[in-house]
């Protein structure tokens, strides 16, 4: 029986150096291919970016995202053409090349690259998706050319998430109350209107008109309420004719009131004369609201009624937590190698030698 027992603890011997064999073998050629470092690195690249971990959803107010965690959620797995490989954690991304994070190899052809947003489709809240595509600049032609124009060597990837609105995104607004002014003649008629036959006939009539009765240029006093995604009234807006926002022609302007609220909100609009003291108001940046026809206060009529916009409660997929996309690898701190087998191999190897020498107490205890 002794025989056995050396017979097995030369066996797991063996075992054993083949395995430090292995792991150092490993070890050695995977820090770098010192026997030929020229080919190694020559035409060194990003060959492929992809996107291997993101959370299932992004929640945007106001064509932004407001996660603030949600860039740190986001691993990129990168190979360069020397084979090795990294996942990147996407902390601190942004839109422009100078601000985007620093790729795994930092330099190539002596040049810094960067990894950056270089485009989203973020609209209004009624979309089901965010796409980001992300792309990876690097070399010497990453770098600012002199007419102002970015140049060079990329690779990119893209990815799609759901959108979420904020609950305090803005998802209806109404007019509330008219402008203060009471008009004595409108701006043009509608007759007067149909009347024209020309493009040049048009033109002679757009300036002949009066901006003093135009309620897209006199809209004082006008309020407009809004209400939030979950349901609730958020408040109201009173406009005045200070907050244009571009100035079009006499028979449409527009305006915007920016940070209406403490989560940043911004209401911009449209108001377009219609003639017989008519006017609309088109709340850009928010398509899927109706276009309402309203009419201004005149002496013939100067408490015109306001049509029932029939205001109702928002609904909206607003989670209560982003669930992570499951993935191979990690990068709780920025960059990561992947593939290294040395960690692995020791283990096994250390729990063989320990089982090894068991087997050989426990047998001395027997015989």
């Amino acid at each position: 029986m002794k025989k056995h027992s050396k017979l097995i603890t030369v066996l797991l011997s063996m075992i054993l150096a083949v395995c430090l064999m292995q792991t150092a073998f490993v070890q050695a050629f995977a820090v770098e291919n010192t026997a030929t470092p020229d080919e190694v690195t020559k035409n060194l690249k990003p060959v492929s970016m992809e996107v291997v971990k993101a959370p299932k959803s992004v929640t945007v107010r106001n064509f932004t995202i407001t996660d603030s965690t949600f860039w740190s959620n986001v691993v990129l797995h990168i190979v360069y053409s020397n084979g090795k490989e990294f996942d990147v954690n996407c902390d601190g991304m942004d839109y422009s090349y100078e601000n985007g994070i620093v790729p795994p190899i930092p330099e190539i052809d002596g040049y810094s690259g960067r990894i950056y947003i270089d485009n989203d489709n973020i609209f209004d809240i009624s979309d089901k998706n965010v796409d980001f595509s992300l792309r990876y600049r690097y070399g010497k032609k990453a770098a600012f050319v002199d007419d102002g124009v970015y140049d060079g060597d990329f690779i990119e990837t893209k990815f799609s998430v759901k959108k979420k609105a904020d609950p305090y995104a803005i998802a209806k607004c109404e007019v509330t109350k008219l402008p203060d002014k009471v008009f004595t003649a409108p701006l043009y008629t509608k007759k007067e209107f149909e009347s024209i036959k020309s493009a040049e006939d048009y033109d002679k009539w757009l300036a002949s008109l009066d901006t003093k009765n135009s309620v897209s240029n006199n809209i004082d006093g006008m309020e407009i309420t809004y209400y939030y995604v979950n349901g609730e009234k958020g408040g109201t807006v009173t406009f005045n004719s200070n907050m244009k926002d571009g100035y079009l022609t006499d028979t449409y302007v527009d305006y915007g009131v920016y940070d209406v609220d403490k989560y940043g909100n911004y209401i911009r609009i449209e108001v377009i004369d219609k003639g017989d003291y008519k006017f609309a108001v088109n709340f850009l940046d928010y398509p899927d609201m109706n276009l309402y026809t309203y009419t201004a206060k005149s002496i013939s009529n100067p408490n015109p009624p306001l049509p029932n916009a029939n205001i109702k409660s928002a609904t909206s997929d607003v989670a209560t937590k982003d669930s992570v996309n499951s993935t191979n690898g990690t990068a709780n701190n920025g960059v990561v190698a992947t593939g290294d087998f040395a960690t692995p191999a020791i283990i096994v190897a250390v729990m063989i030698f320990a089982a090894a020498v068991m087997f050989v107490f426990k047998r001395k205890r027997m015989f």
